[in-house]
């Protein structure tokens, strides 16, 4: 039974109006106005109100190029994710194969790390002239055939595909153990075999949830700023990030980088909605009760080779760009000449010397915990209204707070810049923009955890309170928080992590007093700092290592479990 705030017994429906107003004032500012001043924006040019913009994104082969390339780049990732993802979920969900934990622990790790920190990882070990292995294999080994140039489209597609595949890997892992093993034990009743019923019964059961996975997997791999920024642009491979990006160097382009986010946000839309009809479709797929559960397949010596296959990809995502960048960070010159030249100096440099590290580490800290906290706290307000009041549009309020999953934070950015900068507010180059950016990027991930939560508790605890007596303030303090808290803080590291690596939306919002730690990592790349730029972001992945392990330890491990219908937040 729903309660209606309106005449809540024994409570102060002034403090019920007053939350439920802020929650609604709070997703027109981060959301609505700052999308309706970008939509307003794109149709604005030199030559007035019309569709300039428009014509000149479509038309102008420096655009379309952008829009070919994110698209290649997304289709090739999307393909390579299900080759890494699929096998990944058979092995860990249906088979013998030992090292489960080793293999789900893979993709998580993978999951969770920095894009962009990985493709620095690989400029390291694959630039045509200086990488290391490449140097190894040309003059050492004299087998130039195996350098491998890391600035191409396959190098792009490589990079990224290392972060994506764990989405396919998570949701068909999760379709694969809910397949009711009565109708795979059938078919071999009736003489079929393991392939054929493999892939005539398993295989179309959990064919939706390969393909969301797929769509997901997409969606994340067009959105990147980082890896595109660093692999990408040396390579002359221009994409829709990266060109957005560069229409704000001067003069800026604004009603062009409009259109050109619309055109981008026009994808992720199509995207995600085909990836929920797919999903849509999961609930065909028959739940196994008691005594169904799904049948692991005898591999026999075969299950050897497909842990191989496991343990090579980690070794490609995990061990070899983490162990590169600690490596490149305790060395002088990065080189073959590595164990000659070890020293502390890089990270002297960057925790010392360089003032604008401790200043980004600072930043980024401050923004991580606040945009957390405000994005728990929006979306306890969000759900709170959703699932405990009658409230008119309440349902419109939960699909607006959802919008941002199809936002780039690129684009995030440019609707914020659009807005902001036709206020006479001054908060472009501050602090408040950067936190205005997280919180409406990441307010999906808010919302999606308190409603979590918030469902698991039965209303009839809060109705009994208030029939006691109890003011609304005091059931909410009471009991329903409490309740919430294990979930609210699940979220609360979910929005803390992704915030601290956050690239795309800061490298357009920050300012020489609001840089962060991520893009203090980009600066420095840029500038050719090879060594201190490992050191950073070694500091980079033990901040977010240790906010993993808070996770894991205070959170119940739910944010290796999180939902990942969404695309991946905090990407860079």
């Amino acid at each position: 039974m729903m309660v209606s705030p309106a005449k809540p017994r024994g409570s102060s429906p002034r403090w019920e109006y007053l939350i439920l107003g802020s929650g609604v004032v709070a997703l027109l500012v981060l959301i609505v106005l700052p999308l309706a001043s970008l939509l307003k924006s794109s149709f604005i040019s030199d030559v007035g109100v019309g569709l300039a913009n428009f014509y000149e994104v479509l038309t102008e082969p420096l655009y379309y190029n952008a829009l070919f390339n994110s698209l290649q780049l997304g289709f090739w990732v999307g393909v390579l994710s299900v080759l890494i993802g699929v096998p990944f979920a058979w092995a860990v969900s249906r088979t013998n194969v030992p090292g489960k934990r080793f293999i789900h622990m893979t993709a998580i790790i993978s999951y969770l790390s920095p894009a962009f920190l990985t493709a620095i990882a690989y400029v390291n070990m694959f630039s045509p002239n200086s990488g290391l292995i490449n140097v190894f294999m040309r003059d050492v080994l004299h087998l130039p055939f195996l350098t491998f140039n890391v600035f191409s489209m396959s190098g792009l597609v490589l990079v990224t595909t290392l972060g994506t595949f764990p989405f396919v890997y998570l949701l068909a892992s999760s379709a694969l153990q809910s397949v009711d093993a009565s109708y795979e034990e059938a078919a071999q009743i009736l003489g079929s075999g393991r392939l054929r019923t493999a892939l005539t019964i398993t295989l179309p059961l959990v064919t939706p949830a390969i393909v969301a996975g797929t769509l997901l997997a997409f969606v994340h791999a067009i959105a990147l700023f980082g890896s595109q920024a660093i692999i990408g642009l040396p390579a002359r491979i221009p994409t829709l990030p990266t060109r957005i990006y560069s229409l704000f160097d001067y003069p800026p382009q604004n009603g062009v980088a409009s259109a050109l986010s619309l055109v981008f946000v026009l994808i992720t839309v199509a995207a995600l909605y085909l990836q929920r009809q797919f999903l849509a479709r999961r609930s065909f797929v028959t739940l196994g009760g008691k005594g169904s559960r799904p049948q692991l397949v005898d591999l026999g010596p075969a299950r050897w080779f497909l842990l191989a296959f496991c343990v090579l990809v980690f070794l490609i995502s995990v061990l070899l760009p983490f162990s590169t960048l600690i490596a490149v960070s305790f060395s002088k010159t990065w080189g073959l000449n590595f164990w000659s030249g070890l020293t502390l100096a890089n990270y002297k440099y960057v925790l010392i010397d360089y003032a604008i590290t401790r200043k980004a580490i600072v930043n980024s800290l401050i923004l991580a915990t606040v945009a957390a906290t405000v994005t728990v706290f929006i979306g306890a307000i969000v759900s709170w209204i959703d699932l405990r009041t009658k409230f008119p549009g309440r349902r419109i309020l939960d699909y607006i707070a959802l919008v941002p999953l199809g936002l780039p934070g690129i684009v995030m950015a440019v609707a914020l810049l659009q807005f902001w900068l036709s206020t006479p507010i001054p908060l472009y180059g501050t602090m408040a923009i950067l936190l205005l950016a997280y919180v409406g990027r990441y307010v999906p991930l808010g919302v999606r955890a308190a409603s979590t939560s918030l469902r698991q508790i039965d209303s009839s605890l809060e109705e009994s309170a208030r029939i006691l007596g109890a003011p609304w303030v005091t059931t909410a303090r009471e009991i329903t928080l409490p309740l919430m808290r294990p979930g609210l803080f699940a979220g609360w590291l979910l929005v803390f992590v992704p915030v601290i690596q956050e690239l795309s939306a800061s490298i357009l919002l920050f300012s020489s007093d609001t840089i962060t730690l991520a893009v203090a990592v980009y600066n420095l790349f840029e500038s050719g700092y090879t060594e201190p730029v490992a050191a950073l972001a070694v500091v980079n992945m033990v901040i977010i290592g240790a906010a993993i392990w808070l996770a894991t330890k205070l959170g119940g491990g739910r944010l290796g479990k999180a939902n990942i219908e969404s695309p991946k937040v905090g990407a860079a």
